[in-house]
């Protein structure tokens, strides 16, 4: 059994070594990328703090779209006082140079716009750029989506076969086993190789296996997460299987005010709206809404409605944090993926985690070269001693 976990250990994970070693260092950067994506470009997200009142969510998408010939808005953030609009389109027909746009609050102005995730390294492309490359390494449709999603199955697999590979084999168990977790000191390089490896894993396991299964759940939501969520469990319908997507054509009534408007009155307490959205694909238009600002990504992440867009009508209502617990766990995915569950504190354990799974990833490549050529002197010497009999 152990020679097939050695087996499975070795191979699976020189597949799918240098696919992790470019996530985990395009994932160390991009656990910031709200914060860096500002910082690198304030002529697009910064506008002057005024006392005048922000446009209407319809209002804005009107003004942002008469600056924009042949654009539709999709989806627009309600920023805080000094921050421009996020604002998503469409080509109405024909495909546009751009897909997202910023624009102040106040006027509706736009500030200016970019084509999210194209390759480059100016300013405006460059976050989004490595966002993208991180779970689809830029490949072309739905390949790279389902290439990493398959990486992201078969390193939740090679977690499990890893643990059980620094199980000793021999008593005391406790004793050994302990022997795994650290590293010696003033051993030679591969030896030091060797205990990063296996401690470095084994200390980071639990984080490492969340990283892997969250990467799986956020790839291939509904073709592989949730089909296996709900085969242990009860899982609540999500909007796909409410409302499957449909490409019929479809004239929605209701606009982005209205969206607000009944936000507002189906939420009770505190009602701090970040997005308002349209899925005319699904009939629906929705709000997400959470705390202001960053913090509302914080925790469980913002909480989201989902309205029949010709009628008003409810259709799904995605409180973060509550309902059952298989709902909780399917709702926290991102969250987890990118440490926001724990604030600061969980980015931060991420980001050194992504750059402790390239170091994995490159000291299993250097063991297996130093056995692989351990066995092949092994068989030259033992052929030359037969030739020489």
């Amino acid at each position: 059994m152990r020679a097939a976990f050695t087996f499975l250990h070795r191979y699976v994970g020189l597949a799918i070594a240098i696919f992790l070693a470019l996530a985990g260092l395009s994932g160390s950067v991009i656990v910031f990328y709200q914060e860096l994506d500002r910082a690198l470009n304030p002529d697009l997200f910064k506008v002057p703090v005024t006392q005048s009142a922000p446009l209407s969510p319809s209002h804005l998408a009107a003004t942002a779209e008469a600056q924009l010939p042949g654009s539709k808005v999709t989806m627009l953030s309600l920023p805080p006082r000094g921050r421009a609009s996020e604002i998503w389109v469409i080509g109405r027909g024909n495909a546009l140079s751009y897909n997202q746009v910023f624009a102040d609050p106040a006027t509706g102005k736009v500030l200016g716009k970019r084509l999210w995730g194209e390759a480059g390294v100016s300013r405006a492309a460059l976050m989004p750029m490595l966002y993208l490359f991180h779970y689809t390494l830029k490949l072309p449709g739905v390949i790279g989506i389902w290439l990493m999603g398959i990486i992201g199955c078969l390193w939740t697999l090679d977690c499990f076969t890893a643990f059980v590979l620094t199980l000793p084999r021999a008593k005391p168990f406790w004793k050994k086993w302990k022997t795994s977790w650290s590293i010696k000191r003033g051993a030679g390089a591969y030896r030091l190789n060797v205990d990063l490896h296996r401690a470095g894993g084994l200390w980071l396991w639990g984080v490492l296996l969340v990283l892997a299964t969250s990467g799986v759940a956020l790839n291939l939501p509904e073709q592989v997460f949730r089909p296996l969520l709900k085969s242990v469990t009860t899982l609540s319908p999500g909007l796909h299987d409410l409302r499957p997507p449909s490409t019929a054509a479809h004239t929605p009534l209701l606009s982005f005010d209205d969206a607000l408007r009944l936000g507002r009155q189906k939420v009770q307490g505190e009602f701090v709206p970040q997005w308002v959205f349209a899925e005319p694909e699904h009939g629906s238009i929705g709000v997400g809404y959470g705390n202001r600002g960053d913090k509302g990504m914080d925790g469980f992440g913002l909480s989201y409605l989902y309205f029949d867009d010709r009628s008003g009508k409810l259709i799904l209502a995605q409180e973060a944090g509550k309902g059952r617990a298989a709902d909780i766990y399917a709702g926290m995915q991102y969250q987890l993926h990118t440490g926001r569950i724990l604030g600061w504190p969980g980015r931060i354990l991420v980001c050194l985690t992504g750059l402790a799974v390239a170091m994995l990833s490159v000291t299993g490549i250097v063991i297996w070269l130093k056995k692989r050529a351990a066995r092949r002197s092994k068989v030259t010497t033992r052929t030359r001693h037969q030739d020489s009999v």
